[in-house]
């Protein structure tokens, strides 16, 4: 079986073929999952336990940002948030241009400043990846990774590949 991750029809695919059009819907999906978010409608319904809000100040124009991101307790215990476009995020070179990478997050309906940290390790990075698609059911939408039909792909290059379109970093709390 000769299989390509990300896959073409992929969340992280479609966010690094650079498709304005798509851009354009996931920014007008942003506004309003952040709109939601902030008259507590989405915590209200449990939408929190995935979906938080990281709030930034934009590096260019000064002013708040705010950007509905999934995030995930993996095995470490601590909060990871994968970034479909790598380093690239606007909202990661907003986090970059402040002091000491420290921002808000809004996570049900608490708020906490944290720090970034990027997971850098090749090896810690596919220990991740790995305990996601087996862990999650949206690795398929997220990656194309379906835990059903491709196990026996999990050690390959082809599957590493998506390594090298994401990153992954930890939110640690700081008080």
């Amino acid at each position: 079986m000769n299989k390509t991750f990300p896959t073409p029809n992929s969340i992280v695919a479609k966010h690094n073929e650079g498709s304005k059009k798509f851009r354009k819907k996931v920014r007008r999906l942003n506004k309003v999952v952040s709109f939601l978010y902030r008259l507590y409608l989405l915590p209200l319904f449990g939408i929190g336990k995935v979906l938080m809000i990281i709030e930034t100040i934009g590096r260019k124009t000064g002013k708040r940002r705010l950007n509905p991101v999934l995030y995930y307790t993996f095995y470490t215990g601590k909060i990871t948030v994968y970034m479909a476009r790598g380093r690239n995020a606007d909202w990661m070179k907003n986090i970059d241009a402040t002091k000491d990478s420290v921002f808000k997050i809004h996570k049900g309906f608490k708020k906490f400043k944290v720090k970034k940290f990027f997971i850098e390790d090749d090896i810690e990075r596919y220990k991740h990846l790995e305990y996601f698609c087996l862990n999650y059911k949206s690795a398929k939408q997220v990656f194309g990774f379906d835990k059903e039909t491709d196990m026996d792909l999990l050690n390959t290059e082809e599957f590493r590949n998506i390594l090298n379109v994401i990153e992954f970093i930890q939110l640690e709390i700081v008080e």
